[in-house]
């Protein structure tokens, strides 16, 4: 064989190899990013398997590219914003100051950016990660930016904080773990079921209130108005008051990662009565949902969780 065969030969040979290399690297990523246009976290588990948010990334059809954005609260921070707490570590059964405060992409904290939702400029949810115990509280913001509010968490184990804020007309959460020494035996999530008891701040029966869910079918993706009807011995029950600007308040948190999803009232003229509250929410994805709707009569404020089972 002359040179320049060899050479010409040499340089397709090269020419190969290289091609091959650049197709794997199209196909493994070598940073670990999810490739732009899929869904879901890129995490892995903890036994190297995808975590939820990434097992429910298969929504079929067009409903994908809303569902991917429709969950919240994954991280502390977001559109350069970020959570920043004074402590993560507080004790069970004793009431205990917690700070924190919200910074921009500048790292300076925000002061007076916060638009009213829901009457208040900023919401605090602060759920055990089993989903068995939650709290709503409206933190005092001081002149410098800081937010506080005293906790009570009546039980050990690890706590989601979601600080649930709007800021240029655009609604954001961002979220932590807290931590409660102690013993901590967690709760299996309890069975979907059509109606719940009310309870009150300890999480005590209130008032025999019960209160029936509707409709009793959700599909992720597509925007489902929840129907929430208030009776007490079987009749319609009418003394609800306002409560933070509506008759109602609902949270709504995807089992597994706790994914939190922003919902809203739905226009009166869709309930029956006084004694109905509803809103309207998209779930994104297929699976199980903690829900926690939060209404106020005689002054007092009562809590009803419900799990839902959301279908393809």
């Amino acid at each position: 064989m002359t040179a320049p065969i060899r050479l010409a030969a040499f340089a397709a040979l090269l020419a190969l190899v290289f091609g091959g290399a650049a197709l794997a690297g199209a196909a493994i990523d070598p940073t670990g990013e999810t490739p732009t246009g899929t869904h879901g976290s890129a995490e892995q588990s903890e036994h190297g398997g995808r975590t939820p948010a990434m097992a429910a990334g298969d929504v079929h059809g067009a409903d994908r590219a809303g569902a991917a954005t429709a969950a919240s609260g994954l991280a502390v921070s977001d559109g350069g914003y970020d959570l920043v707490t004074d402590r993560t570590f507080l004790a069970a059964r004793t009431t205990e100051p917690f700070t924190f405060h919200i910074t921009d992409d500048g790292g300076r904290v925000v002061r007076d950016a916060f638009e009213l939702e829901h009457d208040k400029r900023l919401h605090l949810i602060v759920v055990r990660r089993d989903t068995a115990l939650f709290t709503h509280v409206h933190p005092r913001q001081d002149e410098d930016g800081t937010w506080s509010v005293d906790l009570n968490l009546r039980e050990p184990g690890v706590y989601r904080a979601f600080a649930d804020f709007k800021i240029d007309g655009e609604r954001r959460t961002l979220a932590t773990d807290l931590f409660v020494p102690g013993e901590f035996r967690p709760n299996r999530l309890p069975p979907p079921v059509p109606v719940a008891r009310a309870v009150d701040d300890a999480g005590t029966p209130a008032g025999d209130l019960d209160v029936t869910r509707t409709p009793a079918e959700i599909r992720a993706g597509r925007e489902t108005r929840l129907t929430f009807a208030v009776t007490r011995d079987g009749r319609a029950f009418d003394a609800l008051e306002p409560y933070l600007g509506a008759k109602g308040h609902l949270v709504a948190l995807r089992e597994g990662d706790l994914a939190y999803l922003h919902v809203h009232p739905a226009d009166s003229p869709g309930t029956r009565g006084g004694h109905e509250v509803a809103f309207m929410a998209t779930f994104p994805t297929a699976g199980r949902y903690r829900l926690f709707l939060q209404f106020q009569t005689g002054g007092e404020v009562r809590t009803v969780a419900y799990t839902v089972e959301v279908s393809r």
